[in-house]
């Protein structure tokens, strides 16, 4: 007998068993860093109002773990309940046995009765997680940044955050959400979690008594035999404006005499033009002459599990201004009753789904890759190239481009 069912208090200590053996890279296995994450996931089970974990439960022994999520999140401009799930861990003495299978189809399934119609996570590998249909989100780029590089204007409105703040920062933090495409609500736990961290330094742009942005950061040392040498690792760097990121970047300007780089990690495509030298300090050429400027890399992930429920969802959004009947089919394969073909009528951007109709184009393609679409990580011109996505009629490409296209590409600095 298999089920998922929520994890009790009297579970905690396979929990921490399983997990610390499914992930040995975060030495849970030590008693010390064992009790910790025991507390905190005593903490989420006793007070976390937006986090769970369940368990899969074969004949009555736990066999794996996860930690799902509610969050509130910024799809195109409409603030929607979404699913997250995190901590996936299998117990060693039942790997290759669909064990993690079970666990993520419990989790969407659950998921979708209850009306929430995309979700996401952090892949611990790509490839797994898109053959269950989850699609690529935006990428990230990490870059380490000479302080001087960074352009200076004023930094007079820079001031420390600290306990005192919470209620400011968060604020900030929420404004942002509401105006970002894929970021997600802070909760007061998440908020905590950071400003309760010692060796995290807070600062913020303050102007006339309201936080407008903050940088979160820690110092780490860059060489060994030189204590006075350190780098700034950015954890957190949000603005509302114009005026607050200036101030945030000409702090980090103004650390040049002891600071040899700043590392700093940003979805924004742009952000080499800010830079003066926006070298990573490899020296590296690329063919012919490109110099080196950072590193990328693919990390969250979106699913779409209810394709009629998510077109309702954003029935009030605009997918661009152009006006279409189109025919979308889905495949997918691991959620088969996501699987099917769908009548959307765009009328200036904005879907409503009907029944009958003669369409005027056609598209197909698998639930991984429409979901990237949906949430402006991709272009439908870029999934037709690839051959991602087939189109019945190739001159309706550019209508469909400019329909699915996002302003921006989705953008969270969320982790679970």
């Amino acid at each position: 007998m298999e089920e998922i069912r929520p994890i009790s208090l009297e579970d905690i200590q396979d929990v921490v068993n399983i997990t610390a053996m499914a992930y040995p890279g975060s030495n849970l296995l030590s008693p010390e860093n064992g009790k910790r994450f025991e507390a905190r996931v005593r903490e989420t089970l006793e007070n976390d109002q937006t986090a769970s974990f369940h368990g899969l439960f074969r004949d009555g022994r736990l066999i794996g773990v996860m930690k799902w999520y509610d969050f509130s999140m910024n799809v195109r401009g409409s603030m929607m309940l979404t699913g997250g799930i995190g901590s996936v861990a299998v117990d060693l003495l039942h790997k290759k046995e669909k064990a993690a299978k079970a666990m993520l189809q419990g989790f969407l399934a659950t998921y979708r009765e209850r009306g929430i119609s995309l979700v996401s996570l952090y892949p611990f590998r790509v490839d797994f997680y898109r053959k269950m249909g989850f699609g690529a989100g935006t990428k990230v780029h990490q870059y380490q940044i000479l302080p001087a590089s960074l352009p200076f204007t004023a930094k007079d409105k820079v001031v420390y955050l600290g306990q005192g703040d919470r209620e400011q920062i968060l604020a900030c933090y929420q404004r942002i959400v509401r105006q970002t495409h894929g970021m997600i609500k802070k909760t007061e736990h998440e908020l905590k979690a950071f400003l309760e961290q010692p060796e995290q330094i807070a600062v913020g742009c303050k102007r006339d008594g309201r936080i407008t942005g903050y940088l979160v950061f820690q110092f780490r040392r860059s060489h060994e035999q030189n204590r006075l040498q350190n780098d700034i690792v950015v954890k957190e760097f949000l603005y509302e404006d114009r005026e607050a990121m200036a101030q945030l970047l000409s702090f980090l300007h103004s650390q040049a005499d002891q600071v040899h780089r700043i590392e700093l990690t940003t979805a924004d495509d742009d952000f080499h033009l800010l830079l003066a030298d926006p070298g990573n300090g490899t020296n590296r050429l690329l063919p012919s002459v490109y110099h080196e400027s950072h590193v990328s890399g693919v990390g969250l992930m979106y699913r779409v599990i209810d394709v009629p429920g998510f077109f309702h969802q954003l029935s009030e959004q605009r997918f661009g201004r152009e006006s279409c009947l189109l025919r979308l089919n889905i495949r997918d394969s691991f959620l088969p009753e996501n699987e099917g073909s769908w009548l959307v009528d765009f009328r200036e951007g904005r879907p409503h789904l009907v029944e009958n109709g003669q369409a005027d184009v056609e598209l197909t393609m698998d639930i991984s890759d429409f979901s990237s679409l949906a949430m402006g990580a991709v272009s439908l011109r870029k999934l037709h190239m690839y051959g991602l996505a087939e189109v019945d009629e190739e001159k309706a490409v550019p209508v469909l481009d400019r329909l699915f296209a996002a302003t921006e590409k989705p953008r969270s600095t969320t982790p679970f």
